[in-house]
């Protein structure tokens, strides 16, 4: 009788081999690829509406009583010298709540606050800056004005390095948009997976991980349970879960193909124990969610 042995690898987005045409083909079928990912997470939510409304409300008050926002901060001043008053009305937040993150909030859960989110470069600045006001010219334009700002004086230190930073800008109260910016600056770590100690700043301890992690998947999944599926070629998949404040990968919950091969990988990286550190807040451990997407090529080798 003849075997068929199944073989499969597994590759991440990397473009760097390509030439532009060829990235942006690539970026073509990847992107209609994860949309059609999005829309099944439509059908298999990772949080329940009641869950996501909670977790939000936790993670604002945390970041509120971390920030210490004033409408006085040292921050707060500087924007008001260095961006008129007046862009203060672009800011949409109607669209803002649109956004996927939002839209199923109602207006007494949603938090009418903006916040900048930053990463530390090799010289200490200011690097992979995001905002979102609902107006994309206007957040360009914000960045340029925080990235003049010197960030010794949010206290941040050469260590911060392996942070996101996060600091609130802005907030409506009493329907008034107004410049209440962060006192203090908050850092979120992220986990640390065995032989990832040596990474230096965020990015390289995020990747580091799902690298980690897809090793493990290549060197654990059944291939008999793949092979039972007829699925040949390149699947795409995104695994998501939760890393506890003990480091433990829990609520494990991946959108993939069928429901036999999400079972598979969420069985997986639930067995992955290699988490030597969990995720921080200010130092303080806590859950961390983790999404990514990956593709598995699985071939017949007669």
């Amino acid at each position: 009788m003849k075997t068929t042995v199944l073989f499969f690898i597994i590759s991440i987005f990397s473009l760097t081999t390509y030439s532009q045409s060829q990235k942006d083909s690539i970026n073509k079928v990847v992107g209609e690829r994860i949309k059609n990912i999005k829309e099944d997470q439509s059908d298999n939510p990772y949080y329940t509406k009641q869950e996501k409304e909670n977790e939000y409300l936790s993670e604002n008050n945390i970041f509120q009583a971390l920030a210490l926002p004033s409408e006085n901060s040292d921050l707060a001043n500087f924007f008001k010298i260095y961006l008129e008053k007046k862009l203060l009305k672009k800011i949409d937040f109607t669209a803002i709540k649109d956004s996927y993150l939002y839209n199923n909030f109602s207006n007494s859960k949603y938090n009418y606050t903006i916040r900048l989110t930053f990463e530390l470069s090799k010289k200490g600045k200011a690097t992979n800056c995001r905002i979102n006001t609902g107006n994309k010219e206007l957040d360009q334009k914000i960045i340029e004005v925080f990235k003049k700002y010197p960030l010794e004086k949010l206290g941040l230190k050469e260590n911060d390095k392996n942070a996101k930073i996060s600091v609130q800008l802005f907030a409506k109260e009493n329907k008034e948009i107004v410049i209440k910016a962060s006192q203090f600056a908050v850092t979120d770590v992220p986990p640390v997976a065995k032989g990832c100690q040596d990474s230096q700043f965020y990015w390289q301890f995020n990747k580091c991980l799902y690298d980690k992690l897809h090793e493990y998947l290549l060197q654990n999944i059944s291939l008999k349970t793949l092979n039972s599926q007829d699925l040949r070629g390149e699947i795409i998949f995104s695994p998501r879960f939760t890393i506890n404040k003990d480091g433990k990968i829990i609520n494990v919950n991946s959108i993939a193909p069928n429901k036999v091969i999400k079972d598979e990988i969420d069985r997986v990286i639930l067995s992955f124990n290699e988490i030597i550190e969990p995720g921080k807040r200010n130092n303080a451990p806590k859950n961390t969610y983790c999404e990514t997407y990956r593709t598995i090529t699985i071939e017949n080798l007669k």
